[in-house]
């Protein structure tokens, strides 16, 4: 197996030159990177939210058309994963850290800051409505939508139409060229570019999360110094993981992941506002679902306010930054299950299972705020990262549940991080000379190339990560997935089209 030096070193490139730009001059590449920042949400802040709708638009036509019935891989296939272990590992790749990160923090900040548009008073009722059906746009069925359309298209393409192992498969059928070796080279190295920036923003969030749990476990304060040990720890257990085989490591820590993510969101829940979390939940999912295409569109032209862009737009940014190479990797475990049951797994239950955290950790931060546990005040002064630690704090057995929690995130990242190891690396090595990737569970296993790829992408991810939130915190995890999103939101687009035109010509066949 060869490394595909045309994908692999420019990208490489391009992150190193990151990393010598921090060290030489961090100040005036934060200037630069702000300004980049600032133009890419003024030129395309709207175009993030348009293809976001489209891919949900998408999923909801495939689902109920005939394709439906297609199985993945074809007639006879036999499915790579269970349904069990196939949804355990969909969760887990999906969830990362991110939702446990943001799903006490964010409900705070809208209760507490809402946007002018919005027209609601803070710390109210109304604004806890508000937050709640923000959190359902921004970790619901819209970015599960994201993941699942471009993931579905290479299903198909790969294995149905017999494809190469590029993302340059899902849109060859609108842009016939894209699987020459020269465009087939170009699309995957956008799809490391933007995976990677995805992938140093959610370890990044991480990084923190573990960090705010073991000051509070051990009371010493969380320091760049934790975060740089908690940083190295993390890469090296991803890397080895993914350098073991993807079935082997993800499936098994996916399992105990899920195992404990469900524990802890049942004794949450068991012993928290209980009645407050039904009620506000019921309450906000109508108004979600009732405003759900105003909601989608909205980015507050005429107020001033770039609330939209710090939060909607750059969550989606994010999710999309992930797509292709999470997509790649859903797709190729996706083989053996029929489209329906594809888009009911990677859309419709990773949507509700989302939307059940939010549901719970969301609604019991809002009414600790509401009712006196100054959650928002700890985060002005301890960092977003202690908000989930502050809710769990204030419940019974919260000594208990804060380190459960600590390990879950742990889990969590290594296992988005292990999967996206593994794509990396099929995505930058080549069994021939015709630029056709391949599985590396399957037929690299003890290739040294392949993991010589996965543990360079390991030490760039890990380094990265931990310099973004040293130099820039929350802020910089934000930037640096806007930046990402963009190569992506262009392939996102092409993918959508590309499944539809697939939809269609299956339902005249």
């Amino acid at each position: 197996m060869k490394i595909r030096k045309n994908v692999f070193f420019p990208t490489v490139l391009v992150i190193l030159v990151f990393l010598i730009l921090y060290v030489v001059d961090a100040e005036r590449f934060d200037r630069g990177l702000e300004f980049l920042n600032s133009s890419l949400n003024a030129t395309f802040g709207g175009v993030y939210l348009i293809i976001a709708l489209f891919l949900v638009i998408v999923s909801v036509l495939v689902l109920f058309s005939k394709m439906g019935k297609m199985t993945i891989g074809g007639e006879g296939a036999k499915p790579l994963l269970s349904t069990v272990n196939w949804f355990t590992v969909v969760l887990c790749t999906t969830i990362a850290a991110g939702l446990i990160f943001w799903g006490s923090s964010e409900p705070v900040f809208h209760l507490m800051a809402p946007p002018e548009f919005a027209d609601v008073e803070p710390g109210t009722h109304a604004s806890a409505v508000f937050s709640m059906t923000t959190m359902f746009l921004h970790w619901t069925i819209t970015p599960y939508a994201i993941y699942g359309i471009p993931a579905l298209m290479f299903a198909i393409a790969v294995y149905n139409e017999k494809k190469p192992f590029s993302f340059s498969s899902c849109i060859s059928g609108v842009f016939p060229k894209a699987g020459t070796p020269v465009s087939a080279s170009i699309i995957d190295s956008m799809c490391v570019f933007a995976t990677v920036m995805g992938m140093i923003a959610s370890l990044g969030q991480g990084i923190l999360s573990i960090a705010g749990g073991i000051t509070q476990i051990t009371g010493n304060n969380s320091t760049k110094a934790m975060w740089t040990l908690i940083g190295v720890a993390i890469a090296i257990v991803f890397t080895l993981s993914a350098c073991s085989g993807v079935l082997k490591g993800i499936k098994w820590i996916s399992n105990i992941n899920t195992g404990f993510l469900l524990a802890l969101l049942v004794m949450v829940f068991l012993v928290g506002p209980t009645s407050y979390i039904v009620q506000l939940s019921l309450e906000s999912f109508g108004v979600y679902v009732d405003n759900f295409f105003t909601r989608s569109l909205m980015i507050g032209a005429g107020t001033g306010s770039d609330w939209s862009y710090f939060w909607t737009i750059s969550t989606f940014a994010n999710w999309m930054a992930w797509a292709p190479i999470t997509g790649m990797f859903l797709g190729k475990i996706a083989y053996g299950h029929s489209v329906r049951k594809f888009i009911a797994i990677n859309i419709g239950a990773a949507a509700m299972c989302s939307g059940l955290w939010i549901n719970v950790f969301g609604g019991t931060s809002i009414y600790q705020q509401l009712n006196g546990v100054e959650i928002y005040e700890t985060m002005q002064t301890a960092g977003t990262e202690s908000a989930v630690y502050e809710m769990l704090k204030a419940l019974p057995f919260g000594n208990i549940l804060i380190p459960l929690l600590v390990f879950a995130v742990a889990l969590s990242v290594i296992t988005a991080a292990d999967s996206t190891t593994n794509v990396l690396g099929d995505l930058c090595c080549t069994v021939d000379d015709t630029g056709t990737c391949i599985d590396g569970e399957q037929q690299g296993k003890s290739n040294k190339n392949l993991n010589l790829v996965k543990i360079v992408w390991g030490l760039l991810l890990g380094s990265m990560s931990v310099i973004m939130i040293c130099f820039k915190g929350v802020a910089g995890v934000k930037m640096i997935s806007m930046i990402g999103g963009l190569p992506a939101v262009i392939l996102l687009l092409l993918s959508g089209i590309g499944l539809l035109k697939v939809t269609f010509r299956y339902l005249r066949e």
